[in-house]
This record gives structure tokens, sequence and C-alpha cells, in this order.
């Protein structure tokens, strides 16, 4: 990925989304914010001579002739390995994430563990992760024998769970869980498909290298993007859109929407929601309120250049526009028409192409959304490495789970009876 190329909307939001005037201002700011809360992704991600251990558990399992590896953990600890799946085999049962306790996923989960040789890779950076335990906790019942890993930053926390420093991977600790695809949590599962992960470690060092804290805002692209953001969402926009034409992206937009919200979901005055839309189905679905509706919405469009020999063309007999286009043709035609239609509603528009979906790329990628979140955090004056209200909700769960009383009681607002 070349710098990320941005294309903007000409509509009067169109000054608040391309000054840089004030960029002496902004990074003063970005760097008090950086003092007080350093960015541990930028410094503590796995690099690439240090794959050796993670490359002998892959061959462990390859010797083990395990066919299906069962990833339990949720949030930051599954979202990268699913994102990186998407990348290297969508459909492939060979790689099973079981996130949330629902009861029909766990029968998806036993039947492949009925006819399938089986290990599993248990991920919680606390080793406190209440849906995480359960699930292996319910898995150990009928399965008991099958072989297991866990990857923490806390050992002491999972011990009584048999993991021991054999089978225990770390997560360094201050790397926070949404921006851990660069340690043992992405990598472990990627390489279980055989991904080049030496060529994604290598990308992102040099990615980190472009973007991070000592590079000045005229040459940094995530500085700036971080600041054409903060610009908007102060003049009057309340949240982001992230056009995503490439299905292959769609489960990077759900790790995203985590970074972004988590990140930045800290203070009553910040308004920057951030919602995925899947093009072009979402043409069909959401773009009439997108359209027509308050314009509150940033819109950021998300596309490949290439998809190399996956892509397939219509012949030129057949009846219609897309006669003799491929399909990547028309999936761009359909997201410019969007861009097109949108900027006529003054909404602001951005768009960015990825050259093809690589290891190295997609590291870049990765990298950039890190920084770009990491540096509105900044400017806002939070910290964008905490989580408190997601604890918060952790303690309550944990109190109904135990018969406890909560304040204030949960009541029912309609009852339909």
């Amino acid at each position: 990925m070349s710098e990320p190329k941005t294309r903007f909307s000409a509509n009067r939001f169109w000054m608040n989304w391309q000054s840089l005037e004030r960029a002496h201002d902004y990074e003063q700011l970005i760097h008090v914010g950086h003092k007080k809360w350093p960015a541990a992704f930028a410094t503590d991600y796995m690099k690439p001579n240090e794959l050796g251990p993670l490359e002998k558990w892959a061959q462990e399992l390859r010797q083990l002739d395990i066919e299906t590896l069962i990833v339990i953990g949720i949030g930051g600890s599954s979202l990268g390995g699913v994102a990186l799946k998407a990348l290297i085999a969508p459909h492939s049962d060979r790689l099973v994430f079981w996130e949330g306790p629902h009861p029909m996923r766990m029968q998806k989960i036993a039947q492949l563990a009925e006819t399938r040789q089986t290990a599993v890779l248990f991920i919680s950076k606390s080793g406190t992760t209440l849906e995480t335990r359960a699930n292996l906790a319910l898995f150990r019942q009928f399965f008991p024998n099958v072989p297991e890993y866990f990857v923490t930053s806390e050992p002491a926390a999972i011990r009584d769970l048999g993991a021991t420093e054999k089978n225990t991977f770390l997560i360094p600790k201050n790397l926070g869980g949404r921006f851990s695809i660069v340690s043992p949590v992405g990598m472990m599962p990627a390489l279980f498909l055989d991904y080049n992960a030496k060529a994604f470690l290598s990308a992102f060092a040099e990615a980190n290298a472009r973007w991070e804290i000592s590079i000045p805002v005229a040459e940094n692209v995530a500085k700036q993007t971080a600041i054409h953001f903060y610009n908007l969402f102060a003049a009057r926009f309340t949240g982001v859109a992230f056009w995503v034409y490439a299905a292959d992206l769609v489960d990077w937009g759900r790790w995203l929407v985590q970074l972004w919200a988590e990140s930045l979901g800290k203070k009553p005055h910040i308004a920057a929601l951030p919602v995925v839309v899947q093009g072009p189905e979402d043409q069909h679905s959401l773009l009439q309120y997108f359209m027509d509706a308050s314009n509150r919405y940033l819109h950021c469009f998300i596309h490949t250049e290439s998809y190399g020999s996956r892509d397939s063309l219509i012949t030129a007999d057949a009846r219609g526009d897309f006669a003799d286009k491929s399909l990547s043709q028309i999936l761009q035609a359909q997201m410019t028409s969007i861009e097109s239609a949108l900027t006529s509603r003054e909404r602001p528009v951005a768009e960015y192409l990825l050259s093809d979906l690589s290891e190295a790329e997609m590291a870049r990628w990765f990298c950039f959304w890190m920084h770009v979140v990491s540096y509105l955090g900044y400017l806002w004056e939070i910290n964008p490495f905490d989580q408190p209200g997601v604890e918060a909700g952790k303690m309550i769960c944990k109190k109904l789970l135990r018969g406890e009383a909560v304040e204030p009681p949960v009541q029912p607002v309609f009852d339909i009876a």
C-alpha cells in the first residue's frame, strides 16, 4: 500500500475535510497525548525474528495430524484472527473461531470435534474472560482429551486451567487486545493456515516506521487523516460509515469497529459511532437512510485494485451494461456511483484503495488504522488504550450470574405479554 490515497468530495464541508492550517497545534496535542498514553502496539509488536516458537507450535500440530483448530476467544482475542482467516481461507473448517456462548454454535463445534482431529487455542489477555472460560469448560465436558494451548498476558490467572510454561504463549502486558493481532493472538491462527506471518510482520514494522509519533504531520498521512476526522466531528458529524466493497475485508471492518469504538468512546462530548456497510449489498438497505435522512455520517469507501486470479469476466455477448466487464470492474463502478450520489447530497466522502490483499498490504492497512485511531484519541485528550465502560459491564454480569443484586435493578421497559 502506498500512502493511503483519499479522494475528497467537493461539498460545503470540503475545507473541514482537507484543512491542516492548525497543524502545529494538532501536533502538540498528539505529542502530549502520546506522552501520557504511549502506543504499545508501535513498540511491543511481534518482530519477524520472534516467530520461532510459534512456527514450532504450528509444526507440532501438523505432526499431531490436527485437522481443525478451535480458537476460543472474544473481542480483541478473536477479531484480528477472524479478519486474517477471511483473507486466507474464508470458508474453511480447518480454523474455527468460537466467541460467544451460543448453544447453536456449540453444536457446530461438537460436530467438528466428533469427526476430526482437533486442538483448542484458548485466548484471553486477562485470563479471566467469562465467555472464553465458559466455552472452554463446556467443551471439556464433552471432549476432555483434546490438545490445548493458551495465549494470555497473565499466565498465573490460567494455571487453574492446566496452562503451563510449555503450552502457554504470551501477549505483551501493555499491548491492548484490540491491537494484539501483531502478537500470538493473530499470528498463531494465521500460521495454522500456513499464512506468511514473516511477510506480514516485516511489512507492519516498515509501516510503523512511516507513521509513528516522531514523523511530523506534514509527512505523516496517519496524523493527517486523524486531523481530518477530528475537524469533521467538531463541525457537526456524529458517525462514520466504512463502506467495504471487498467481501474479503468485511471481517477486517468488524475489527476496525472494535478498534475505533473501544478506543474512542470515552467521553460524553465524543460522537463518532463507527458502522461497517457492505457494498454493494447495503446499497439496497442502508443507502436510502444515508442519502436522505439526517446528514450526520462521514463515508469512507474501501476497495482493492486487484483480485488477481480470483477475478472473473462476464462474456461480451451477455445482455446488460455488465457485458465484457469483470466482477472487480462492476464493484468499482458500483462504489464510484454511490460516492457520487452521496456527494450530490453534500455528504463527505473519502476513498481508500488497497493495491491487493497480500500479507504486506494488509499489514500496512492494519497498522495505518491503529495509528489513525490512536492519534484521534490524543486529539480528543483521551486514553485510547483502556476500556472502562466494558469493564463495568463485565462486573455487573458476574454479579448477576452469582445471583447478587445489582444497582440500579434491571427492569424491562415494556411488557408485551
